[in-house]
């Protein structure tokens, strides 16, 4: 911040210098901020994939309707690879945002972010590698 307001309010040059000093200092990264942030790209990655995955079973079924609505790039070869492609991506999204908000509400109701977080990361764990051995 080197404009004129902030000199006055800061006293001169040596607040000026105070403040680069501070601003050049790394907040650390909160967890909770890292976190939440994670789950809402997970929760928009799992919209899309699903939308991806719902067109690609229509496409599967419907192949000659699926093909004219897609201009021919909806082919029933394709939809087959990009609906089992699109498995373990939906599952690995999709088990991480839900598990997120079990362990938000665990949260509020243990009031311990120790606790809440090491058992919605077992249950995750597990979860997610019973969905994966379910799809292999």
């Amino acid at each position: 911040m080197s404009n004129g307001f902030a000199l006055m309010r800061a006293g001169g040059e040596a607040g000026c210098m105070q403040d680069n000093e501070q601003d050049r200092k790394r907040r650390p990264i909160r967890l909770e901020w890292l976190l939440s942030r994670v789950d809402h790209v997970a929760a928009w990655i799992s919209a899309a994939i699903m939308v991806l995955y719902i067109v690609s079973g229509y496409g599967m079924t419907q192949a000659a309707r699926a093909q004219t609505l897609t201009g021919g790039l909806m082919t029933p070869g394709r939809a087959f690879t990009l609906h089992n492609n699109l498995y373990i991506p939906l599952l690995i999204t999709f088990t991480f945002h839900t598990f997120m908000g079990l362990r938000r509400v665990l949260i509020r109701t243990t009031r311990r972010k120790l606790v809440a977080g090491w058992m919605t990361a077992g249950i995750g764990a597990v979860a997610l590698v019973y969905f994966v051995a379910l799809g292999a």
